[in-house]
């Protein structure tokens, strides 16, 4: 059973903007953090991706740089400055916050959550929310495309630069605000990682659970598609290819992503059936 307090966090997140006062995307995450009692950001040489230090009053959030530098958070959040993996580090932090108590001087952990790694996933989904807000991911959804039948590889990559998040996040967000989608189309993130092609996010159409497997994180690629050709994974540019199964034609789309070999797959079944043309017995092929 789903414990109330993760649940009060994602509600938490998602209902920033109205508490805040935005609504389109990027999410302030300055603001946010002022709201949470953040009283500084840091850039620092360090391990971690991020770190919260509880300090008098609210809390101190460093986020790992090559370059140190002290962030004034007072102002807006400017555009260029955080990447967003450092966006997520810092959403990640804030969503640490949550689990502290103020009676101290100090914040202190509250305890709610004992287990560590289960405490590290829940901060992780919070700061989903808090990135991408399920409003102003519906409002994104129905302001660009209409309806989520037409959410497609193109509308992934728009939305994520909008919303200054990673395409991992943006089709987890999708993932989970539109999830029952009938539609025959899945967009899947592919990353690169020890010369194979591994599945790290997918916004998937039930339409197609007929005909393939729904895709799971983590797995390769070409456990997914048994016969994905290897010539389409170990290309660098974009690429358009057809199969067809159990009589429907499955056309895959591939968007190369950057230098790493990373690219971004979608996927499409014709919505309708192939059909097979039987010569009458008056009428013999050739």
């Amino acid at each position: 059973m789903r414990s109330v307090r993760p649940w009060r966090v994602e509600n938490w997140a998602d209902f920033l903007p109205n508490t805040l006062g935005y609504y389109k995307p990027p999410v302030d995450l300055y603001a946010v953090a002022r709201h949470r009692r953040v009283k500084q950001l840091g850039f620092r040489f360090m391990i971690p991706r991020g770190l919260l230090l509880p300090v008098e009053g609210g809390f101190e959030v460093y986020l790992r740089d090559l370059v140190r530098k002290d962030i004034d958070i007072l102002e807006p959040e400017p555009s260029g400055l955080l990447s967003s993996r450092q966006r997520f580090a810092l959403a990640h932090e804030i969503a640490h916050t949550f689990f502290y108590k103020f009676s101290d001087a100090v914040p202190a952990p509250d305890g709610t959550i004992s287990n560590a790694l289960e405490l590290e996933k829940i901060c992780d989904r919070t700061a989903g929310h808090i990135l991408v807000p399920t409003d102003l991911l519906k409002r994104e959804i129905k302001r660009e495309v209409g309806d989520y039948a037409k959410i497609d590889a193109a509308f992934v990559r728009q939305s994520a630069s909008r919303f200054r998040t990673s395409l991992e996040v943006l089709i987890d967000r999708l993932a989970v605000v539109e999830p029952s989608n009938g539609f025959d189309r899945c967009v899947l993130l592919i990353r690169r990682r020890l010369g194979e092609a591994e599945i790290r996010a997918s916004y998937f159409g039930v339409g197609l659970l007929p005909i393939l497997p729904r895709p799971t994180k983590y797995t390769r690629l070409t456990d997914w598609i048994t016969d994905f050709p290897r010539r389409a994974i170990d290309g660098t540019d974009g690429s358009e290819w057809a199969i067809t199964r159990m009589g429907r034609s499955i056309t895959f789309r591939k968007t190369a992503l950057g230098t790493r070999g990373d690219f971004l797959l979608q996927v499409e079944v014709d919505s309708k059936p192939l059909t097979l043309r039987i010569p009458s017995a008056s009428n013999p092929p050739n």
